[in-house]
């Protein structure tokens, strides 16, 4: 299938670029360094008086797990973003499609190719990091989030909402403005989430047109939403059930269940924004 042949293809090029490679490395140096410094902070840290160790460590395995996850996030999504950035404009620039195109492919098998391929490198990516972290929290303390995996599905549900929004920006404009379209969405929408929870105790009275904003915001782009969708389940219950009687949120937690809708929405904007780029591209001069 002419699907799989791109998919392969891709795959071979993301290797020979050693780009994904490099990233691997560095990525085993952080989570070795971060281990390192993980454990020397428990031995040196004071139990206070009448605690179990124990569930001290416990403790302090759930305190780190959500900023060391949303760290992974943040990691996850710019590599979504550097390598996905040209994923169709690249090969127009360079005018590798004048070669590949009139052979026996069909536009729509290169555009999906390459979209299965980058999904897997970029869901491969986030999940060995999710688990490294995670696993390292665990070896050291002894907690692991029961709904650990619904986070990390979530996780991944977010990097291909990015890599959706890349194929169609990628099938519109060069490969630079399609990075920096991404980029500053991407950013705006962690902006727009804070400033609102800003808004929430500076000027409550602004907060409904302020949350409506956030809500535009976060259909554009999700995956800001996903990530606190994702954090309320990396939170033990306990946690949770005192964060929401309290009702405290953060700009990187929440203490209620992402809905439903938002979630059907974003696997919608996962097929539909590769639909796009398929039409686009079967327009498009090369």
């Amino acid at each position: 299938m002419g699907l799989l042949l791109i998919a392969r293809f891709t795959l071979k090029e993301a290797i020979r670029r050693r780009l994904f490679l490099a990233v691997l490395i560095l990525s085993a140096f952080m989570l070795g360094g971060f281990a390192l410094l993980f454990n020397y902070m428990i031995n040196r840290s004071r139990i206070p008086y009448g605690i179990d160790p124990h569930l001290y460590e416990i403790a302090l395995g759930a305190f780190v797990t959500v900023p060391i996850i949303w760290f992974v996030y943040l990691l996850g999504s710019l590599l979504t973003i550097i390598m996905c950035a040209g994923i169709i404009s690249s090969e127009v620039e360079a005018g590798t499609f004048v070669i590949t195109v009139p052979k026996p492919l069909r536009r729509f098998e290169i555009v999906l190719g390459k979209w299965l391929c980058y999904a897997l490198l970029a869901c491969a990516y986030t999940a060995l990091l999710f688990f490294g972290f995670t696993g390292i929290i665990y070896w050291l303390t002894g907690f692991w989030s029961q709904n650990a995996l619904n986070a990390l599905s979530l996780l991944e549900l977010g990097m291909l909402v990015l890599l959706s929004l890349m194929t169609l920006s990628s099938a519109l404009v060069p490969t630079a403005v399609s990075g920096v379209i991404a980029l500053v969405l991407f950013i705006s929408v962690q902006v727009v989430n804070v400033i609102a929870y800003l808004v929430h105790f500076l000027a409550p009275d602004k907060e409904q047109n302020m949350q409506t904003v956030s809500t535009l915001v976060n259909l554009v782009m999700p995956t800001d939403a996903l990530w606190h969708g994702a954090s309320y389940y990396l939170t033990p219950a306990t946690a949770a059930s005192l964060l929401q009687q309290i009702n405290l949120n953060s700009p990187l937690t929440t203490t209620q269940s992402i809905p439903s809708a938002l979630i059907i929405w974003a696997i919608c904007y996962c097929l539909i924004l590769p639909i796009g780029a398929i039409w686009f591209f079967q327009r498009r001069d090369l």
